[in-house]
């Protein structure tokens, strides 16, 4: 069943949500300027305030919450507090970004923004969204090297275990971290998607625009670009621990602006080109069902395709994982396949990105598994995280809407 398209009911909200996050969803809507909007339901706001805080939205919250004549005093002192951190955090980070760019950029090396202050720039009040750190896109790979000393120059420090293979990972004396990126994101599981990312990583080197939004000189991709960019982070975190209602706030505001038709026509070619349609349509379903993004300008995404149950589903899963899966402890994958052969087709995707050199070699793959397995149960252990068997037993219900989302087709 698509996606209705009568406007009057777009926000019609399914009857699984509770009571806090029906309220959650009509004030994030109202956050990010619906007209006219519904009124929140009587909730518990203890829950709701954790649920907000669990999606990193909480600040998103202070305009709206603070307008509230009946409200309980501790309500606005909550998500007052929360904005007043979010506001702090994110102008250091600003004004950071800002140097460090035109540092590199002495040094010859263009550095793009990714997310942070330049996806804040489509917000109502951009000092509301919550960044955790700076992420710094490394336009020419043979940069890379430079770029990280430059920024030990700078004061900041690699870290002694880098935990991704797509970005170089650096951090300074009062614990602001930044990733410098060689790659969009980490290898995925299916091969002809890691290819495709490969191959147009060149193209952001020539689709870059200046963000005038801060009064600070900040590079950022085009239209098209950062929007794909949101796309394969968002897909990144889905396959592995999931992610939460921040990054569905990102792509409910990035498409409710007035974006040219060239870049809408260009992020369709990169979407089809790259079998990332599929999960377009379901995110943006989601989003215009429940965000208050515009079903007219979203028309173009095609998203009325995607199945209700499957959107539903699927939304359920955000809520369930809060920001980067934050909520729940047995989450850690999902597989794009079901039975004993998907579970193995994980481990063994695990084994290469744990040791990406020594998986080359076939005849150190049985060393290499069990070196896995014992890094595996011993991170387990240290996080703190659900037995294996919930954590098997999350994957393998998970792998079912991977299945019904047909990605990658």
């Amino acid at each position: 069943m698509a996606v209705r398209l009568n406007n009057e009911r777009n926000n019609e909200l399914n009857s699984e949500l509770n009571k806090e996050e029906e309220s959650l969803f009509v004030l994030l809507r109202t956050a990010m300027g619906q007209k006219n909007p519904d009124k929140a339901a009587d909730c518990s706001w203890e829950k709701l305030l954790d649920l907000a805080r669990a999606h990193a939205v909480s600040a998103m919250l202070y305009d709206v919450l603070e307008r509230q004549p009946h409200l309980p005093e501790f309500v606005k002192e909550c998500v007052q507090k929360d904005a007043q951190s979010t506001v702090l955090s994110g102008y250091r980070l600003l004004f950071l970004t800002a140097y460090l760019t035109e540092s590199l950029k002495k040094h010859g090396i263009t550095a793009v923004t990714l997310k942070g202050a330049a996806t804040a720039a489509f917000y109502p009040v951009p000092e509301y969204r919550k960044s955790g750190d700076i992420d710094l896109l490394i336009v020419r790979r043979a940069d890379l090297r430079r770029a990280a000393a430059c920024l030990q120059e700078e004061g900041f420090r690699l870290l002694p275990e880098q935990p991704a293979l797509h970005h170089v990972q650096l951090e300074n004396s009062e614990g602001i971290s930044v990733e410098l990126h060689h790659s969009l994101t980490e290898p995925f599981e299916n091969q002809k998607v890691n290819a495709y990312l490969n191959r147009i990583l060149p193209e952001y080197g020539r689709h870059i625009v200046e963000n005038q939004t801060w009064g600070l000189r900040l590079l950022q991709p085009s239209d098209a670009y950062h929007a794909f960019y949101l796309l394969v982070h968002m897909l990144q975190h889905f396959l592995r621990e999931g992610f939460g209602l921040k990054n569905l706030c990102d792509w409910t505001l990035f498409w409710n602006r007035d974006v040219p038709t060239a870049e809408k026509t260009r992020f369709q070619t990169l979407i089809r080109e790259s079998g990332t349609a599929q999960f377009v349509q379901v995110v943006t379903a989601v989003c215009v069902k429940y965000l208050g993004l515009s079903g007219e300008k979203a028309a173009f995404l095609s998203y009325e395709s995607a199945r209700e149950e499957v959107v539903d589903a699927f939304l359920r899963d955000v809520l369930e994982a809060g920001e980067f899966g934050r909520l729940e402890t047995d989450r850690m994958v999902a597989m794009q396949g079901t039975g004993v052969l998907a579970y193995v087709q994980v481990f063994q995707h695990q084994m290469h990105l744990n040791y990406p050199k020594a998986g080359r070699v076939f005849v150190c793959w049985p060393v290499l598994w069990i070196l896995t397995l014992i890094r595996f149960l011993y991170n387990n252990r240290r996080l703190q995280r659900a037995p294996v068997r919930r954590i098997m037993k999350k994957a393998g219900r998970r792998s079912q809407l991977v299945k019904q989302m047909r990605l990658f087709r």
